[in-house]
């Protein structure tokens, strides 16, 4: 089976015909590949799958090229990094698990964690979640962090600059967050998709929760307590200066921005607050009864 592509562009003036150009990328045995396996990497230029090679043996295939033959390979674990240039994926060595970046293999592990396999955005760093025994701990460019009881692996993030790494991990019955191998305060929960850095990297910021109230953490330092943070995510601004995110006090909800809360209304819409590309307007859906209104700086 072969793998091509189709790329389209129409002429100068703008007319609906269409050029079209086919590129065979890789031709496929179909009889030994793992269909769910099939990655394309972020420039459509290189195809990657996982194939089994004889009985019990496995290898991943990039562009045509077979790889290191293993006892076992996490099928949808194969990821190329944003710029396509590397691709990694986790593999097993008799009864450990290690992963393996542009061909290299990494320290081998009791296991990595499934969906804990990262790039960094500038594509030279890369980090998992790994396991021996009962511990969970991080991996970053082939270096270990602190073992902890649990690391959870969705939580896991570089900051845009490639420059940091943050995640949600737990020690007893308490989660905190680390931010560049440093704890931060220990609490009942964290909001485990909300943990996120500014867009210029130089603010953390997640949802915390201690025993029924919840508030925002900015860089260590706590926000107003809340009955309820909503679910949509947290949201910088462009610039990275500002910080936005609905919450509840008794029955009604609310905008926060900038630590200013905004007027009480029955709900505000999940996701809809948005700043606009200079970070100086804020907008948003807010319902009152059963009438929707558009808030835009605080107006109707």
């Amino acid at each position: 089976m072969g793998i091509s592509y189709k790329s389209f562009r129409g002429n100068k003036e703008g007319s609906t015909k269409r050029v079209v150009s086919e590129r065979l990328v890789v031709q496929i045995d179909s009889s030994s590949w793992i269909p769910e396996s099939f990655e394309v990497s972020p420039d459509s230029r290189h195809v990657a799958y996982v194939a089994e090679i004889g009985k019990k043996r496995f290898v991943v295939v990039l562009d045509g090229k077979e790889g290191e033959q293993y006892d076992g390979i996490v099928k949808d674990s194969l990821i190329f990094s944003p710029d396509s240039t590397r691709m990694a994926y986790i593999s097993k060595v008799d009864k450990k698990w290690v992963v393996v970046v542009h061909g290299g293999e990494e320290r081998q592990y009791d296991g990595i964690v499934k969906d804990s396999l990262i790039f960094s955005p500038d594509s030279m760093r890369v980090a998992y979640v790994a396991a021996e025994g009962r511990k969970r701990f991080v991996v970053v460019d082939g270096k270990e962090e602190k073992q902890y009881d649990g690391v959870i692996a969705g939580t896991l993030i570089f900051s845009p600059d490639s420059k940091r790494v943050a995640y949600v991990a737990k020690v007893g019955k308490k989660w905190f967050v680390v931010v560049d191998g440093i704890e931060e305060k220990k609490y009942d929960g964290i909001g485990t998709e909300s943990l996120i850095f500014s867009p210029d990297s130089s603010r953390v910021a997640h949802i915390a929760a201690v025993r029924k109230k919840q508030f925002v953490v900015v860089n260590g330092k706590e926000q107003k307590k809340y009955d309820n943070i909503g679910t949509g995510r947290l949201i910088f601004s462009p610039n990275g200066k500002r910080l936005a995110y609905v919450a509840r006090a008794g029955k009604k909800w609310f905008v926060v921005v900038d630590r200013k809360e905004g007027k009480l209304y029955d709900g505000i819409l999940a996701d809809t607050p948005t700043f606009s590309p200079d970070s100086k307007r804020i907008a948003y859906v807010a319902a009152a009864g059963k009438k929707f209104f558009i808030v835009v700086d605080g107006k109707e």
